[in-house]
């Protein structure tokens, strides 16, 4: 067994993606194939994994039961369409994340949580990854629920709401700066 990093470099060369991020490479069991996909678009170096004997989609973080974490949209979008052509034609019994954050009645449970009570399922369906195209291009930059998605980009909801901190501490400032001006200066 050889662990490979998580980097792209070496990712890259491991698996022989020569056009990284199109193509696919395959993991050679023996008596299994397991087809590699390039998915990024969450990381840069994220990878998909289909079995074809069982038709089980190993999908990490780039598809699975609760936040869709953008780094770069135009990769996802890009890795999306290219991973529902890929599965198309193929036998999918079921698609597996990376982890579960939803309830069983679809709503989110709280961020980084450990505690799960009622946890819905893991496993999703082709028809998800078949619909994860149209629900990227309805993704606004920041946080977008889409059907069966929420999709967010957490760095950008960060640099926001930090701007929207300083924005309402400049206000204060200025009133706290006018209000002393008036108390002092009465006329």
């Amino acid at each position: 067994m050889q662990l490979v990093r998580s980097d792209l470099e070496h990712v890259r060369k491991y698996f022989g993606f020569a056009d990284w991020p199109n193509g696919s490479a395959q993991i050679d069991l023996g008596d299994r194939i397991v087809d590699v996909l390039p998915a990024p678009g969450h990381h840069a170096a994220h990878l998909l994994y289909y079995d074809r004997n069982t038709g089980l989609v190993f999908s990490g973080d780039f598809l699975l039961a609760g936040r869709l974490l953008v780094d770069d949209l135009s990769a996802y979008q890009a890795s999306a369409q290219r991973v529902a052509e890929f599965l198309e034609d193929r036998p999918v019994s079921f698609v597996l994340g990376g982890h579960v954050e939803k309830n069983r009645s679809g709503e989110l449970l709280p961020w980084e949580s450990t505690y799960h009570p009622d946890e819905r399922a893991l496993q999703l369906t082709k028809d998800d990854v078949a619909a994860l195209p149209a629900a990227l291009r309805k993704f606004n930059g920041f946080y977008t629920e889409t059907g069966p998605f929420v999709i967010e980009n957490g760095l950008r909801i960060l640099i926001a709401a930090a701007v929207a901190a300083i924005l309402v501490l400049l206000i204060l400032g200025v009133l706290i700066y006018r209000f002393v001006r008036r108390r002092r200066n009465p006329d």
